[in-house]
């Protein structure tokens, strides 16, 4: 195989591109670039390979290859292929976080501050990204005092949309009331700036204009206005104090930092913005023995997928097609960026600090691993099974006498649970009448041989809340698609056993052939993780029934109320969204939505 491969490198371009090796079956192996392909094909085979390579250098049966125009298109053609053929010795990123930004509108008239999660290319000014959603709601709240921008959401200002009456906001000194011609758009823009010259690391230049101005309104003796701008000055002082400056003001950078053991690492990014450190981020890393390699993975995903890049990234590792990867990220941000390996100095020490915090969180990883694993061990033995249940699914339904049935299902793989693969499934009345059973197996149906069966990695171990009755049927249903691979069991409120000395029933473990319940330790990790499993699965199932319910209920509150039709109630329940907010509304902020009259908000509001 050696030599048939050696002769089809001789035919390999020395031009730039991307490579494929696939194996006997034809699945792709692993997806890499090359400035030259047959140079870097040809070291795979003549001992210039690195470690990882020697893993799957045996499975190699064939080579493809494809030319790019150029290094920065073989640096996009890679990327593409690995999401397409998700390589089993390719570098794999685990991080399925989204992070907060700070999102300023500068493109519309009367911009708005805000916080997302989106990037969308719209104009906006985008700030952040913060790790720690909390702080970044607390900071927006001290931020909406210290700029008070208008907070409705439309694209233009109003309460509710309706242009020309101010909402509660401007009553409150919370917005500037443009919607009311309260504020010319020469003021407003004035506060925008300022807002957006605080968010990029000027917030001691903005106190000091602020200052200066409440002295001048302070001469003419408007001393309501001068009071006003202390208010802001104290939120803007209030924000400033809880920041830590780790580098020169205005000065945004990411710091990356990479620990590994084994084939599994962490990659760190210190988030500084503005001078100051906001945050960091952790990324599991599967599959990369060299830092480079972690390094460029993170470069291909992370600012592709989730944050806007900044102008500087500082690493301690040399990356191949660092010059590429400036350009590329110079484009999504719409800024030069570069990729520098500090030598000494400041950034070096921040370098190594980031580096100092991959391996702390290594250390961490690498322990939740072992507890994981002690704990699938235990739970194997625990239920009798016959292969490790490294991922585990739990489903319930959820229904109010029959009525209104969802079902659900939860996941849990190596550790914590994977909200991601978490589905509700609408159970329509007239299939199932009610019949807990019926839905269940509706559930499991459309779970193992739907689209989800597709779409996500099925589960070792099939938990079901209930009890003997629920196991049978969901066993039954999948014996009837001939499903034999996925290990079941059940947990339900115990009926008769009690713990010694009275209080609430033991749970029961029920088992596929098994009349009687498993006896397991109640305070055993595998117990408490079942009794997670299941506890999180009706909570889900739960809220997607409640919610339902709660617009089914409004929905019944506006029936009988004439004049109101099945158009009304859509426009009623879209702009208001509650009973609540219907009954404070004015009978002319109801009266003014499309289709609407007094007459008709009359009704309503005496209905309510």
């Amino acid at each position: 195989m050696a030599n048939r491969m050696r002769e089809e490198i001789k035919h390999v371009p020395a031009a730039p591109g991307v490579y494929l090796y696939r194996d006997v079956e034809g699945a792709v192996l692993y997806v890499g670039k090359a400035k030259d392909l047959r140079k870097r094909v040809r070291q795979y085979f003549t001992g210039g390979q690195q470690q990882r390579t020697t893993l799957f250098l045996p499975l190699i049966d064939s080579v493809e290859t494809i030319v790019a125009g150029s290094e920065k298109e073989a640096l996009l053609l890679e990327n593409t292929l690995i999401k397409r053929y998700r390589p089993a010795f390719n570098v794999e990123m685990k991080d399925d976080k989204s992070y907060p930004c700070f999102k300023v509108t500068v493109h519309e008239d009367y911009p708005r501050l805000e916080i997302t999660r989106k990037l969308v290319e719209d104009g906006s000014l985008y700030f952040g990204p913060f790790t720690d959603a909390g702080a970044a709601r607390a900071t927006l709240s001290w931020l909406e005092k210290a700029f008070p921008l208008r907070r409705c959401r439309k694209p233009v200002p109003g309460g509710r949309g309706r242009q020309g009456r101010p909402c509660l906001d401007f009553q409150m000194g919370r917005c500037l009331g443009p919607c009311g011609e309260e504020v010319t758009r020469a003021e407003y823009g004035l506060i925008v700036d300022e807002l957006v010259d605080f968010l990029r690391g000027n917030g001691r230049k903005v106190v000091s204009v602020l200052q200066k101005r409440m002295k001048e309104v302070s001469r003419d003796m408007m001393y309501e206005e001068a009071a006003n701008i202390r208010d802001r000055i104290a939120a803007i002082e209030t924000v400033l104090e809880k920041q830590d400056m780790v580098g020169n003001p205005g000065e945004d950078m990411d710091v990356l930092g990479y620990a590994g053991s084994g084939k599994t690492g962490i990659l760190t990014c210190l988030f500084i913005r503005s001078g100051m450190l906001v945050g960091r981020s952790d990324t599991v890393v599967r599959g990369a023995l060299e830092p480079s390699q972690a390094l460029e993975a993170f470069l291909s995903k992370h600012y592709r997928e989730t944050v806007p890049p900044p102008p500087v990234i500082l690493c301690l590792e040399g990356i191949d097609f660092s010059n590429v990867h400036e350009e590329l990220l110079s484009e999504i941000g719409r800024r030069k960026v570069s990729i520098r390996k500090p030598a000494r100095g400041r950034g070096l020490r921040l370098v190594k600090l980031a580096a100092e915090n991959a391996t702390q969180a290594l250390r961490e990883a690498l322990a939740k691993e072992r507890d994981a694993q002690t704990l699938i061990a235990e739970l194997q033995k625990a239920l009798r099974l016959k292969s490790p249940p490294t991922r585990i699914e739990c489903v319930d339904i959820s229904h109010t006498s029959g009525r209104e049935t969802y079902g659900a299902t939860v996941a849990w793989e190596k550790g914590r649970l994977v909200k991601d693969h978490y589905r509700r499934y609408t159970i329509g009345n007239s299939d199932t009448g009610g019949d807990d059973y019926a839905a269940l197996s509706q559930v499991v149906e459309r779970r193992f041989t739907g689209t989800s069966s597709t779409r996500m990695p099925l589960p070792d171990l099939l938990l079901v809340d209930g009890g003997k009755g629920q196991l049978s049927r969901v066993e039954k249903t999948l014996g009837g698609h001939n499903i034999e691979y996925v290990q079941l069991a059940a947990i339900s409120k115990g009926r008769s056993a009690r713990r010694s000395g009275g209080g609430s029933a033991t749970d029961e473990i029920y088992l596929p052939g098994r009349s009687n319940p498993l006896r397991i330790d109640r305070h055993s990790a595998a117990m408490h993780l079942m009794q997670m499993m299941r506890d999180e699965a009706h909570r889900f199932a739960l809220s997607s029934h409640r919610k339902r319910r709660n617009k089914d209920d409004l929905l019944s509150r506006l029936d009988g109320i004439v004049g109101v039709g099945p158009a009304r109630r859509r426009a009623l329940l879209s702009h208001f969204r509650s009973i609540a907010e219907i009954r404070i509304a004015s009978v002319e902020e109801i009266a003014s939505l499309k289709g609407f009259n007094r007459s008709v908000a009359h009704r309503i509001k005496e209905s309510l």
